[in-house]
């Protein structure tokens, strides 16, 4: 990873984490750790910019950490101005970070930095200032870099010219005595140390600071050369403190690029279809120890998936908390009070997932903001609290992972949205529609219940597209709306999009792969078909509808005299999967489809069985979505 990538991916962090306590600070209980957070995340992000010679970031982050400092020294009161010119700041810092990865012109906006050192200077009485100014007294910065430093693209000469930078008279020493003069040498490794003497009134922690990034390979010691024979005894034993504490702080974390995490899931995937392959063969030759031995490499193999798998969950909690910003512009846009209410945030999945959450998200937000939450006072007229609360929140629910966008407005009007559909013909005037159909009427592409084209919605377009981004990672939505309490929309989504556990069944001559975990149970049908004719099953009482794979996949041929029934939940509703026999449980690494069945309604995928067929996911949800009844309005039955 080069040095500036390494620069990109840490700024990108700690920009995220100012965003997101900016917009904490206003309901936070204690302001003021708030603001030491922002600081310091602001000044390890100039120091940063500053060591890479970034001086369009230095310059911003400079403006932000003076207006915070001041903050903190009780000096300047942090009102919505403030908090706003504080996020601009990040919006530009974010795009400046932006440049330097896309080998852009670094050129700020002049204007908002301006804004930024008004904020921060033009109220400071200087006599204050001056009486608050700490004296510069010498200081002595002794650094031995880490062995990965150079490796991980760093000139450990750049920091010591940025510690050199933060006060005046500074002197350098380069220590080499470390570099082996014989083969060992290695060039990728880094055998500096160095020290740094200096007049400077910045505290020991601000110097530190300066060697954030590499911290975890790199050893830094801040003392004064003045209060070094007193402090020479506890400095001893702080020392030996600190390789105490060797071992645990062995466990730390490692940065590896995504890409590595990908090609990993690549090359466990072929292992998954290698171990299937060994596993037919080996029951075809029925040989006790190769079975045996094919057992346990099977069982390593999936604990390796497992493994690997698990390093690419990550939770939802970060793509959540960027709807902070979204519900505190948009909410003043409209002259709205709403409040965002974050659960779940501890919720993992497929970094992949997440990623691709993150758009449909964003249309289902902001027309919850848009069309669902009233104004203050409607909400008030109405009886309900003045300010609005929008919800998210992620949950595990068999095997899937649940993301519920709440709002406790005005709920869906379907008189309105039944009037818009006539008037645009997807629906007959007389059509007899449960309120189910009609909520489903809002995911037809174009469908639109605003009168006026806004920033916000009116287009016709967000919903179609909410669907059809969810259903292409195998997922279902939902909504569920109640007319005076609220509405919530439903994403329901698989934990990872890689390799998964199935169960084959057959139907026909092919193999299709049933995710396992949505299987319910298994049973023959003769003993729970209830009505041949409304496809019903008797299920210990409870009524299940059934699908025939045979039928919904048209799969040519007769079918048996004596079918099997899977019956999968998907949403709390279960239903009976008709297939021709059961093969067993498996492990399925998913492929995308061709263009040939991309559209074809209930696959979910591809996949190379062990005996080297190709092999189809089906796709539970818009298979239960049929047998139920809710075809999506204007689909094709």
């Amino acid at each position: 990873m080069s040095d500036h990538a390494v620069f990109v991916e840490e700024a990108r962090d700690l920009l995220s984490r100012i965003e997101r306590a900016l917009q904490g600070f206003e309901a936070a209980e204690d302001q003021t750790e708030v603001l030491n957070e922002v600081f310091r995340a602001a000044h390890t992000l100039k120091g940063a910019a500053g060591v890479f010679g970034f001086d369009a970031i230095v310059q911003f982050a400079h403006g932000a950490e003076s207006l915070l400092d001041r903050a903190r020294d009780g000096e300047v009161k942090l009102g919505e101005h403030e908090i706003h010119t504080l996020l601009a700041a990040h919006d530009e810092l974010v795009r400046l970070v932006e440049c330097v990865e896309t080998g852009a012109e670094l050129t700020g906006d002049e204007a908002l930095a301006t804004t930024l050192l008004e904020l921060a200077e033009g109220k400071r009485p200087p006599k204050k200032e001056a009486a608050k100014k700490a004296p510069r007294v010498k200081k002595k910065v002794e650094v031995r870099f880490g062995a990965p430093v150079m490796k991980e693209g760093f000139d450990p000469l750049d920091f010591l010219e940025h510690v050199a930078k933060c006060g005046k008279h500074a002197t350098r020493t380069l220590d080499l005595s470390a570099v082996p003069l014989d083969d060992s040498f290695d060039p990728e490794r880094c055998y500096l140390g160095g020290t740094v003497e200096l007049e400077t009134d910045a505290s020991d922690d601000v110097l530190r600071s300066v060697f954030d990034f590499i911290l975890d390979s790199t050893t830094v010691t801040v003392s004064s050369p003045a209060a070094e024979k007193k402090a020479e005894k506890p400095a001893e034993k702080k020392t030996e403190k600190k390789e105490d504490a060797g071992p645990a702080a062995a466990e730390k974390m490692v940065k590896v690029p995504a890409s590595r995490l990908d090609a990993l899931i690549d090359l466990v995937g072929e292992l998954v279809i290698a171990a299937a392959t060994s596993d037919a063969a080996s029951q075809r030759q029925d040989v006790l120890a190769t079975r045996e031995a094919q057992a346990t490499v099977t069982q390593l193999v999936s604990t390796i998936r497992d493994t690997a798998l698990s390093l690419r969950m990550v939770p939802i909690g970060e793509t959540f908390s960027r709807f902070n910003r979204l519900v505190r512009d948009v909410s003043k846009q409209l002259g709205k009070d709403i409040a965002l209410d974050i659960k779940g945030a501890d919720t993992e999945l497929d970094k992949s997932i997440v990623e691709r959450l993150v758009d449909p998200l964003t249309h289902i937000v902001r027309n919850s903001l848009d069309h669902g939450v009233e104004t203050s006072e409607a909400r008030i007229a109405a009886g309900k609290p003045g300010r609005a609360t929008l919800t998210l929140n992620a949950f595990h629910e068999g095997g899937s992972i649940v993301v519920d966008v709440r709002d406790d407005g005005r709920g869906l009007d379907r008189v309105r949205i039944r009037k818009k559909a006539v008037e645009k013909g997807l629906i007959a005037a007389d059509a007899q529609l449960s309120d189910e159909a009609i909520d489903e009427l809002i995911f037809v592409p174009g469908f639109s219940s605003a009168d006026q084209v806004s920033e916000l919605s009116g287009r016709g377009v967000g919903m179609d597209v909410v669907r059809r981004s969810i259903e292409a990672l195998r997922g279902a939505v939902e909504v569920l709306s109640t007319p005076g309490q609220g509405t919530t929309v439903r994403l329901r989504v698989p934990l990872t999009l890689a390799i998964i556990d199935g169960f084959q069944v057959g139907v026909g001559a092919r193999t299709w792969v049933v995710p396992l975990e949505l299987v319910h149970e298994c049973v023959d049908l003769p003993v729970v078909l209830e009505s041949e004719t409304h496809h019903r099953l008797d299920l210990r009482g409870e009524v299940v509808p059934f699908v025939r794979l045979r039928e919904f996949f048209a799969v040519q041929g007769e079918k048996p005299a004596r079918e099997c029934v899977v019956v999968v939940e998907e949403g709390g509703k279960r239903v009976g999967l008709v297939v021709d026999r059961l093969l067993g449980a498996s492990q399925a690494v998913i492929k995308p489809l061709g263009p040939l069945f991309q559209n074809m309604e209930g696959l979910g995928g591809a996949t190379l069985l062990g005996t080297g067929e190709v092999g189809f996911v089906v796709d539970v949800a818009q298979v239960v979505r049929r047998a139920t009844g809710r075809a999506r309005p204007g689909a094709a039955a």
